[in-house]
């Protein structure tokens, strides 16, 4: 229940091709309009609210009973507010088995973690980089005081006292949910990607494409705003040799033929591992500029493949060198190339994350 980025979606594909019965109960993640078999998309407003509420106690009530396992994206798994998703919550757990969270995305215990936390488990985030916060979390885009509402953590902290574990989608949630829930019952999931069908990427003889792949209205969230004006520093400083594109955002379906067409992709600064962009470009063979810092090859256990720049907040200058010998080392990129689908073979494809699924539930069950 809940997805972001077609996650829930594609773990469901992988559970069924190994047997099992899967319902997805999403919003499609809004624009991105990913797969789901019970649609939680909402009109905004307080109408909007009421009449999924409606729906979630009548016609579709029924088809949220008899599961042995509920997966729930995050504290708000679906766009209600905490009293609506409180009585969801216990219905969830009266009419099934296991309720448990795919820690794949922000809610009020990363916010707090990643603020106040003495020292944190993150050297970065995109609230802090070392001891100072970040300007966008200054902003009224980042919904600080949202996060930080006593509403809502009141809800979030109720949510993680009442579920029966938790599968974390990257290094970064794993490490403060086990920071700050000690006693969950937690496993490494990843995020899985399905490569059967995927367009595999074709290196051209022009100059290197670059693609912006940003949610529009998120840039400064993820550093992409930052990112971009180092794109644009490497077109003005390599006339004729690199090419960056910005499109608007578009739904999943469209996006995916889209990257193959691209020699890199320009993803996350503020992100210690890549997501699922920069997942998807490897599995094309598409080099990604996003996270991959040390601690997550060594939380992994990969050795040797190597296929994503490290973007680095701390050190914004020292990134933009290290972009700009990679950008002009066409060997380098080809190799990275190279290794980007093996990594998500070994790491990310589908049904090794369902695989790591099966087995935290059968562990707890």
């Amino acid at each position: 229940m809940g997805d972001g980025s077609a996650y829930h979606a594609n773990l469901a594909i992988a559970l069924r091709g190994m047997g099992h019965d899967v319902t997805v109960a999403s919003d499609g993640t809004r624009w991105m309009q990913t797969e789901r078999d019970i649609d939680l998309s909402r009109s905004k407003g307080k109408l909007g609210g009421a009449l999924l509420w409606m729906r979630l106690s009548g016609i579709d009530a029924r088809r949220l009973k008899g599961y042995d396992v509920v997966q729930l994206s995050s504290p708000g798994f679906a766009p209600l507010r905490p009293k609506r998703l409180r009585v969801l919550f216990d219905r969830l757990k009266r009419d099934n088995g296991i309720v448990c969270l795919t820690a794949l995305g922000t809610d009020s215990v990363y916010v707090r973690h990643c603020l106040f936390a003495k020292p944190p488990v993150l050297r970065y985030s995109e609230w802090k980089v070392g001891s100072e916060r970040t300007p966008w979390s200054y902003t009224p885009a980042s919904e600080v005081e949202q996060w930080l509402s006593t509403e809502l953590i009141d809800y979030t902290d109720e949510f993680y006292g009442r579920i029966d574990g938790a599968v974390s989608a990257l290094y970064e949630y794993h490490r403060v949910v086990e920071a700050q829930r000690p006693g969950l019952s937690l496993a490494y999931g990843g995020i899985p990607v399905l490569s059967d069908g995927l367009p595999k990427h074709v290196a051209n003889p022009g100059p290197l494409r670059i693609l912006h792949a940003v949610h529009h209205g998120r840039e400064a969230e993820k550093g992409a705003d930052i990112l971009l004006g180092m794109l644009r520093r490497l077109e003005a400083e390599m006339p004729g040799e690199v090419v960056v594109d910005t499109p608007d955002n578009v739904p999943y379906s469209q996006f995916l033929p889209r990257l193959a067409n691209y020699d890199m992709v320009s993803d996350q600064l503020y992100s210690y591992t890549p997501a699922t962009t920069a997942l998807l470009a490897m599995a094309m063979g598409v080099v990604p500029v996003s996270g991959a810092e040390p601690e997550y090859y060594d939380f992994i256990g990969e050795k040797h493949l190597r296929p994503i720049f490290n973007a680095d907040p701390a050190d914004l200058e020292g990134t933009y060198r290290r972009l700009r010998d990679l950008v002009a080392d066409r060997a380098a990129i080809a190799g990275m190339s190279a290794q980007g689908p093996r990594f998500v073979a070994a790491h990310n494809a589908a049904d090794v994350v369902a695989g790591r699924f099966i087995d935290f539930w059968r562990a707890i069950l």
